[in-house]
C-alpha cells in the first residue's frame, strides 16, 4: 500500500456576531479546506502554511494545541493521511490558485458544515468547533 501525506488547516476568522470558516472548491468539484502534500524537509506547518498561501493567497498564524489527523484512500492501493491544524488568517492578499481552485470563500460555521463535500471535513469541522469554544477567546 502506497502511503501519501499532506498538512493544512481549518482556517476561521470571527466578527462581532459569528466564526467563519474558509473553505475552498477544488477543481474536481468538492468542497474541503486548505491542504496540500508534504515536501522533502518540511515540518507539518511549513507545508500546511506553503500550501494555504498557493491555494488561497492568505498567511496564516496557528491556534496552539489543535492538531487533528484524517485518513482515507483517494484511490485503490493508496492511503492517505492529512494533517489539520487551526489557524487565523494574518495577512497575505485573497487569490485563489486557478490551477487547483475554482472558488474559496468565507461561510458561517453551519454554512460550512453543509457546504463540505465529506463526512471527515464536516467531522474535523465540528472538532475544531469545539476546540474553539473550550480553548481560545474567539466567538462561536
Amino acid at each position: 500500500m502506497e502511503k501519501e501525506k499532506s498538512c493544512g488547516a481549518v482556517i476561521v476568522k470571527e466578527d462581532a456576531e459569528r466564526l467563519y470558516a474558509l473553505v475552498i472548491r477544488q477543481n474536481q468539484g468538492h468542497w474541503c479546506f486548505p491542504k496540500g502534500h508534504v515536501e522533502k524537509g518540511e515540518t507539518e506547518k511549513e507545508t500546511a502554511s506553503r500550501e494555504i498561501e498557493e491555494e488561497t493567497g492568505l498567511h496564516v498564524k496557528y491556534v496552539d494545541g489543535f492538531r487533528e489527523t484524517t485518513a482515507y484512500s483517494p484511490k485503490p492501493g493508496v492511503m492517505k493521511e492529512v494533517v489539520y491544524f487551526l489557524a487565523e488568517p494574518d495577512g497575505g492578499e485573497e487569490k485563489v490558485q486557478v490551477e487547483e481552485v475554482s472558488e474559496m470563500k468565507w461561510v458561517s460555521i453551519i454554512d460550512a458544515m453543509a457546504l463540505v463535500t465529506y463526512e471527515n471535513d464536516a467531522a474535523l469541522l465540528r472538532k475544531a468547533v469545539r476546540f474553539v469554544k473550550e480553548h481560545t477567546e474567539l466567538k462561536v
